[in-house]
C-alpha cells in the first residue's frame, strides 16, 4: 500500500507485525473446538471468543496472524464486527465463516475487508491452508514496507527526491528492477 495508513488503537508502523496466535470468533463452542483442533498442527496458539465484543477488546491490544469470524452471532453479527475492524484499519486477514450460502452476504463481507469466506461445515484441511495464506499476506506486507523504507546516503540525496520520485523508486524495488 503506497499511501500513509493510520494504525488503530495507538499502534504505530512498528507495531504492525502479527503476534504468534490465531483468533477464532464463533458463538458455537463446537465450531471453536473444531477450529482449534484443525489449527493445532500449524503450531500457533488459538485464542477463542464467543462474541464479537470480547474479540474486539482483545484485538485492541493484540494483532493475530488471522481471524476466523462467524457471520451469524448474537448481539453483533460478524459483518458488523468486520465493518468495525475496517473502520479501525485492522490489518489482519479475516476469514468469514457461515453455514449460509448467501451471495449478497459474501459480497458484503468481501467489500468490508474479509480476506476469504468458508462455508460450514468446515473442511478439516481448509483452516491450515488459510493460515498459510495469512502468513503470506503478512510476508508481502513486510516486503512492501521494507521497500518503502528510504535511508539517506552520506550526501543526503534521498532528501532531494520528490514524493512521487520516492514512490516510483519504491515501486521499482517491489518489482525488483
Amino acid at each position: 500500500m503506497m499511501g500513509q495508513t493510520t494504525i488503530p488503537w495507538g499502534m504505530d508502523d512498528n507495531d504492525r507485525k502479527a503476534a504468534s496466535e490465531i483468533f477464532v470468533v464463533d458463538d458455537d463452542e463446537n465450531v471453536r473446538d473444531l477450529l482449534e483442533a484443525a489449527l493445532a498442527p500449524v503450531g500457533f496458539p488459538v485464542s477463542s471468543f464467543e462474541d464479537g465484543d470480547s474479540f474486539l477488546k482483545a484485538a485492541s491490544t493484540r494483532v493475530p496472524i488471522c481471524v476466523f469470524l462467524d457471520v451469524v452471532m448474537p448481539r453483533r453479527s460478524g459483518l458488523e464486527v468486520l465493518k468495525e475492524l475496517q473502520a479501525r484499519h485492522f490489518w489482519t486477514p479475516v476469514f468469514l465463516i457461515s453455514a449460509r450460502e448467501d451471495s449478497s452476504m459474501i459480497v458484503e463481507g468481501m467489500k468490508s475487508g474479509a480476506h476469504n469466506y468458508i462455508r460450514k461445515p468446515i473442511d478439516e484441511n481448509a483452516p491450515v491452508s488459510l493460515v498459510h495464506d495469512a502468513i503470506e499476506v503478512w510476508s508481502r506486507r513486510d516486503q512492501e514496507r521494507r521497500a518503502l523504507d528510504f535511508q539517506p546516503d552520506e550526501s543526503g540525496e534521498w532528501f532531494r527526491l520528490s514524493a512521487s520520485e520516492r514512490e516510483t523508486i519504491a515501486l521499482m524495488r517491489l518489482m525488483k528492477f
